[in-house]
């Protein structure tokens, strides 16, 4: 029998070791692709900023603890920066001044904007009824339901606040970049965490473009990607007189943002009356001509903020809602106090999940 010639055996051990070198590489790459981020290991991360829980799930390239870390710590500068209530805010200077004050840029393109949507919502959404939001409490509303200590405001307090209330008593001096209240308090609870998720977002696609995930704050989801980078992430709108956990509708989401608002989140019952934190500028009273309002817009501060106004208008005024509110990019679903479900045209794209 001829033995096998030494150069051959030498030559077919290096086929089989760089065989195996090539296998080994391919399913490393095969791994790195699906699992270290660019399709789906998703890492999660919560802290409790806004007076609600903010939840960070997401799959990157680059080290999510520094991805959500840096997303923490600019939703605090935010929260700190525009509460109304702290001695150090802006928004405390701005509500406690009788002149003009001088702010920075963020500061005037936020309360820019504000005045901008309680225009285009004809202020359903104000962002000036920060005295209504005291008188009834719901500026110290807390998780433990054993510390809010709630009262019914009597008609003539309401009209008082009101009274010192509306947009329009805002004035702004673009040139100097000044802002004047005239009595007004400001309180940008409708549309601050939207813009935080606009931040969010921002600084999330800085550090890896290709990331993908989410991130929930309270009511409102922002989309940072699709799921396993391809698929719809599945959401729920809660049943506004459900259990947690039971949904009246389902939608189908690859970007862009979703908000909820509804009278089951912040609220008392005084015999047997619901009073919510969702307050009708025009009659100082909660609103009451919806339960929940959802809003689907690519833009997180118009969907915080039109999900606000939505909830006003409700459906006495559902004509305008269903008209206008597309015009900025929003598809809107309410929910009556009856449970009637009412959607403009486009809404139900966002219920097919094949799409």
């Amino acid at each position: 029998m001829q033995q096998p010639d030494p150069k051959e055996i030498m030559i077919l051990n290096r086929i089989v070791v760089y065989s195996v070198i090539v296998i080994f590489l391919v399913v490393m790459a095969i791994y790195l692709l699906f699992f270290s981020g660019k399709t789906g290991q998703y890492n999660d991360y919560e802290d409790y900023i806004f007076g609600t829980y903010i939840r960070i799930k997401i799959a990157s390239k680059v080290n999510t603890n520094t991805v959500a870390k840096a997303i923490f710590n600019e939703m605090k500068r935010l929260e700190q920066k525009y509460d109304p209530y702290n001695e150090s805010s802006v928004l405390y200077k701005l509500n406690n001044s009788e002149d003009w004050v001088e702010v920075d840029d963020e500061t005037l393109s936020i309360i820019d904007t504000s005045l901008k949507l309680a225009r285009y919502t004809e202020g359903a959404f104000d962002p000036s009824i920060g005295r209504l939001i005291k008188l009834w409490g719901f500026d110290r509303f807390t998780q433990n339901q054993a510390e809010n200590q709630f009262r019914v405001p009597t008609a003539t307090e309401i009209a008082e606040a009101a009274s010192q209330s509306g947009y329009q008593k805002i004035a702004i001096d673009y040139l100097n970049k000044k802002i004047k209240t005239n009595g007004a308090w400001i309180d940008l609870g409708g549309l601050l965490k939207g813009y935080a998720l606009k931040r969010a977002y921002q600084i999330a696609k800085e550090f890896d473009k290709n990331c993908h995930g989410f991130i929930e704050a309270g009511g409102q989801i922002m989309i940072l990607g699709p799921k396993y980078n391809k698929a719809n992430w599945v959401i729920g709108i809660r049943d506004p007189r459900g259990q947690p956990g039971e949904n009246i509708a389902i939608v189908y989401m690859k970007e862009g943002s979703i908000a909820t608002s509804g009278d089951y989140e912040r609220f008392f019952i005084i015999d047997n009356v619901r009073y919510h934190h969702i307050i009708d500028p025009k009659t100082g009273y909660p609103a009451n001509k919806a339960i929940s309002a959802t809003i689907i817009s690519e833009d997180p501060v118009i969907a915080d903020a039109f999900s606000t106004a939505a909830f006003v208008l409700g459906k006495d005024n559902w004509l305008f809602t269903r008209t206008v509110f597309p015009k900025y990019g929003a598809e809107v679903m309410i929910v009556t106090p009856k449970k009637e479900q009412l959607r403009s045209d486009r809404f139900s794209i966002y219920e097919v999940a094949d799409r």
